[in-house]
């Protein structure tokens, strides 16, 4: 009797199995749970639920802040990003080279951030049911115009049209001059930081320059807006060692913008003194308009 209970019990097992479907052995059971387990632990990144935005303007420290967010996202494992209108490098060392109209990647770098470009990134990322986080720099209007006079009289970007005629005027003629050019993109800057809160932090190039503790306290700023506790103290800690190349303070030439050999953006003091010296030569209407934005960036 005992025999015939096995037989039957292992007949029926025989039975059962025949009748699953082919593929649907222990190995397809096996691989089952290992991909379960990779679920489970599948690593995510920030970037996975935001739109990240780093946005700046000519001569309001554009580079040094694009450095700094770029060593951020290599360290943080980022392998795609895009750009506006081609201006300017982007802000991942990988497949950098998109334009973000045509390839929206989630990680942007806006060379001439707008007004128009913060409120319809806002839109895509709601439409998206995700969120918008940026960081934009702004600088003194004055001390804009003054540092552009210094960075194209000496000729270091010869196709920008921003340049031409001015490395051969004086600061009487040039600086007047460049506060026209600039106009444009004093006025975009204010119009950006209007709009910029909540999603989008706004730090200052005086700030960033002003000694390593402010260089140090604005990048805990950023992480902390940017990301806060969505990586980790160790993930933190790299950042912090990575960005320090790029402190003016710390004097380095392993810089991303040194290693690439892009045009230098710092300007020798003795020539910014004199193009400052020059700033009450612009014509009293555009003087009072930079006034006007300079009170709208609260550095009246």
């Amino acid at each position: 009797l005992m025999q015939l209970l096995v037989l039957t019990a292992a007949t029926e097992e025989c039975e059962k199995e025949s009748a699953e479907p082919a593929g649907s052995s222990l190995l397809q059971k096996q691989l089952l749970v290992h991909e379960t387990a990779g679920a489970a632990f599948r690593v995510t990144h920030p970037w996975d639920k935001h739109i990240f935005v780093v946005g700046t303007h000519h001569k309001a420290g554009s580079q040094l802040l694009r450095n700094i967010m770029a060593h951020s996202f290599d360290m943080l494992g980022a392998t795609v990003s895009c750009q506006y209108s081609g201006h300017g490098d982007s802000v991942t060392s990988l497949n950098r080279e998109n334009e973000c109209t045509l390839f929206p990647a989630p990680i942007r770098f806006h060379n001439h951030i707008s007004k128009d470009a913060i409120l319809q990134m806002k839109k895509e990322a709601k439409d998206m049911k995700g969120d918008l986080r940026g960081v934009m720099i702004v600088r003194d209007p004055l001390e804009m115009v003054a540092s552009s006079y210094c960075y194209h009289h000496r000729g270091a970007e010869p196709h920008n049209p921003m340049q031409k005629g001015i490395p051969e005027m004086g600061p009487e003629e040039g600086v007047p001059e460049m506060a026209k050019r600039m106009l444009h993109v004093i006025r975009d800057m204010a119009e950006a930081y209007e709009v910029s809160a909540p999603h989008v932090l706004v730090v200052r190039y005086e700030h960033l320059t002003h000694s390593p503790e402010h260089f140090d306290a604005s990048v805990e700023k950023i992480m902390e807006f940017l990301v806060g506790d969505e990586i980790t103290e160790l993930q933190k800690s790299e950042i912090r060692r990575a960005v320090r190349v790029e402190d003016l303070h710390r004097a380095s030439d392993s810089g991303i913008s040194a290693m690439s050999g892009n045009a230098n953006h710092t300007n020798d003091e003795a020539d910014m003194e004199a193009a400052r010296a020059a700033l009450p030569l612009t014509p009293a209407d555009l003087y009072a308009e930079y006034v006007k934005y300079r009170e709208v960036l609260g550095y009246s």
